[in-house]
């Protein structure tokens, strides 16, 4: 079969030269433009049988036709080029491709030559693979416009099993601006599931995938016992290319009112987002004004340094919590700005901050301010003994209201090092000396003044890993002991930010177990342990660490309970157990001679084909934390199941196993199909003292695929074919 090949510019009036060329190199074959040809973009055309009338300039293609033109390509199976009225007639099917993003489908069109304007009948437009419009006929205008009459549009999947979609817009006239990628919809209706449900005059919707498009987003339905019926709406405003504002409105029946407007801009060192919430109206509380802000920043600034900064406060203590605000078991808010530099050798920082206590048992006037910390370090090989050299420059202002004040400037000097012995012994050393200067006023207990202390530390470590293979598992086995001397004398200054520690198998040999620097870990004592690990390449691997701390003199240091109390620490033990990504399992244990246990923690995480599950326990023995006073004992569990591809049922649960009550819960119910999420939930919070349930909250949110951003889930395209008509 010969297939003809046609290179030339619908614009000009120099006459069309023909020429016959086979079917494998037509795509490549072309005729010369006359000299004297405008400068409009030219056109090819390929089709299997192509004829042409001198006479009334009528060029008449059949057969496989295609025309291209930039990135719009139009194929039909017969076409009528009227070359002196420069007009294109397409009497039967068409589709017309514009690149990847709008497909045009429909049973004739009468276009110009520059395929920008024109009628096409019947059409049916398929914009980013997503949204589907059918229309009794289109009008292109100037290529930038189209302009569809009764208008049918969606975004699922429509055929003979699935003949009525999810949801669809109805809409007496449709403009689809290209060039702003908006559609207009006149006098539209909103059907589900054949039913309709809501009637907008006038609608503008972005095209699917404009991330940034000005209007309202996806609105959130709630039902709560405090608050009573609510809705979110979100109305989100780009400003330029580097800021944008996202005001919801959130209303509810029993009085209350909010705007939450969320600002967020990116500039050219940086970015800073603002998120804040303001009441207008509230039946909660006696005044009507409340307010909440987070603010967060971090910026890029020469020489290597960072600076980052966050606002984070409310009105008063109950506000988050009563309109489901910020984290769940969120008590306290932290405010602060860091100035910091990190480089391969070292890394220095300045910070101030401030904390706003939502517990009931905290008077925020004993939480002091920070201003300000500074925190410098600095690490060196050491080129006379080999090893590695660290100072560490510290400093801090604690400041309050009752006119007390507390500063420290410290500085600790370190040396340490490692041999390999050639039977696979590592040995280490390490020495240190910390200084500091301490400066009290207004303190109960301690008189007003400074006072300065040096802590010298010295330590050996013995490690001796050892390997065996058995035939593709490796068993390690790694026993160590670590023997760590300080001064028994007990420290004078005050202790500001080591009031809380955990002993676990992380720091069992940690020089220091305190995480500050106003106290420190004295005495001689021995770290002793021993730790085993399996790996298997068939994706299982478990581990296995025990430990202990060996005092020669019990300094009481730590409380009971902590677990490191006495001449000899509990037992500390740690197990995990894991196969490739399915399977994860953890346990941290302290436990005593009489194998009394005063701390449990257990994490189990599964996923596998349908089912999730990740559970926790703790057991936390009263002062475990030192500073802590009730015992904690709960447990959580969080289930995911995904019955198909269309349904998932989730559930979350926690409860108190001190008192027996359940503390919160979550359970949702998820539908999901190639247009439509439904996301349906229930949340509890319970109150321990009683046991009765103060919030109840029923959530419900439709996301609607093909609008704006939110992408068909081309999963569920398999469901039938595309739209037909």
């Amino acid at each position: 079969m010969i297939r003809w090949a046609l290179l030339f510019l619908f614009a000009t009036s120099a006459p069309i030269a023909l020429t016959g060329v086979p079917a494998a190199k037509a795509q490549t074959a072309g005729l010369g433009i006359s000299p004297n040809a405008e400068t409009s973009r030219p056109i090819s055309l390929i089709a299997d049988t192509v004829s042409f009338d001198p006479t009334t300039g009528v060029l008449t293609a059949s057969g496989n036709v295609q025309v291209f033109r930039g990135t719009q390509v139009l194929a039909t199976e017969r076409l009528i080029y009227d070359q002196r009225n420069r007009h294109l007639s397409v009497p039967g099917s068409m589709t017309l491709t514009d690149g990847e993003d709008v497909v045009t489908r429909a049973t004739g069109a009468e276009l110009d030559t520059d395929l920008e304007n024109g009628l096409i009948e019947g059409a049916e437009l398929l914009i980013q693979q997503q949204l589907q419009l059918v229309s009794e006929r289109m009008h292109r205008q100037n290529g930038a416009f189209k302009v569809l009459d009764k208008v049918v549009a969606t975004s699922c999947q429509v055929c003979a099993k699935y003949p009525v979609p999810f949801w669809k817009i109805r809409s007496r006239r449709v403009i689809h601006d290209e060039e702003a990628r908006q559609l207009y919809f006149e006098n539209a209706t909103l059907d589900v599931v054949g039913i309709p449900v809501a009637y907008v005059p006038n609608l503008r919707v972005p095209e699917p995938g404009v991330n940034r498009a000005k209007g309202m987003l996806v609105p959130k339905f709630s039902s709560s016992n405090t608050l009573g019926y609510g809705m979110e709406i979100p109305y989100y405003w780009p400003l330029g290319d580097h800021a944008d504002l996202t005001l919801t409105t959130q209303v509810y029946s029993k009085g209350a009112f909010l705007v939450n407007p969320e600002y967020r801009r990116y500039v050219k060192n940086g970015y800073f987002e603002i998120d804040s919430y303001l009441t207008l109206a509230d039946d909660l509380e006696d005044t009507t004004t409340r307010s909440s802000l987070t603010a967060t920043g971090l910026f890029q600034l020469p020489n290597e340094i960072e600076l980052e900064f966050q606002v984070d406060v409310a009105s008063d203590n109950d506000f988050r919590d009563d309109y489901g605000i910020g984290k769940d078991d969120e008590d306290r808010l932290t405010s602060f700005v860091t100035l910091r530099r990190t480089r391969k050798n070292s890394f220095a920082s300045i910070s101030a901050s401030y904390i706003q206590s939502l517990r009931t048992n905290e008077i925020d006037q004993e939480i002091p301010l920070v201003f300000p910390e500074i925190y410098g370090r600095k690490t060196w090989r050491d080129p006379v003994f080999g090893g590695k050299l660290a100072l560490t420059a510290q400093s801090v202002t604690l400041l309050r209201e009752d006119d007390s004040r507390f500063a420290r400037a410290g500085i600790v000097a370190e040396w340490s090092n490692d041999w390999y012995l050639r039977n696979g012994l590592i040995v280490s050393a390490y020495t240190g000396v910390a200084a500091s200067t301490y400066l009290t006023e207004n303190i109960t207990g301690y008189s007003d003044g400074t006072l300065t202390e040096t802590i010298p530390t010295a330590a050996i470590d013995l490690r001796w890993p050892l390997s065996r293979q058995n035939g593709s598992v490796t068993h390690v086995i790694e026993p160590r002991v670590q023997l760590v001397w300080s001064p028994d004398e007990a420290r004078s200054n005050p202790n500001e930010d080591s009031v809380q520690l955990n002993f676990e198998e992380t720091n069992l040999f940690s020089y220091n177990r305190f995480p500050g620097f106003d106290e420190s870990e004295r005495g001689l004592r021995a770290n002793v342990g021993v730790s085993y690990t399996r790996y298997n390449p068939k994706g299982w691997s478990y581990g296995l660490t025990l430990g202990r701390v060996y005092r020669l003199k019990d300094l009481n240091q730590f409380g009971s309970g902590t677990g490191l109390d006495g001449r000899h620490s509990d037992y500390v033990s740690a197990i995990s157990l894991s196969y490739q990504d399915h399977f994860d399992f953890s346990n941290r244990t302290l436990f005593d001679n009489d194998f009394s246990v005063s701390k449990n923690e257990a994490t189990l995480e599964m996923d596998f084909d349908r089912v999730s599950t990740a559970a926790t326990y703790i057991y936390l023995e009263q002062d475990v934390v030192a500073g802590a006073s009730d015992r904690s004992h709960e447990a959580s569990m969080e289930l995911s199941y995904r019955r198909n591809d269309y349904w998932t049922y989730s559930g979350e649960w926690r409860q108190n196993l001190e008192t027996g009550h359940a503390t919160s819960g979550e359970f949702g119910v998820r539908y999901e199909n190639e247009c439509v999420a439904v996301n349906l939930s229930l949340s509890l919070d319970y109150d321990n003292d009683d046991a009765v349930s103060t919030t109840r909250e029923v959530g419900l949110t439709v996301e609607l695929a093909g609008l704006g951003n939110k992408k068909r889930n081309t999963k569920y395209a398999r469901r039938c074919a595309a739209l037909s008509g």
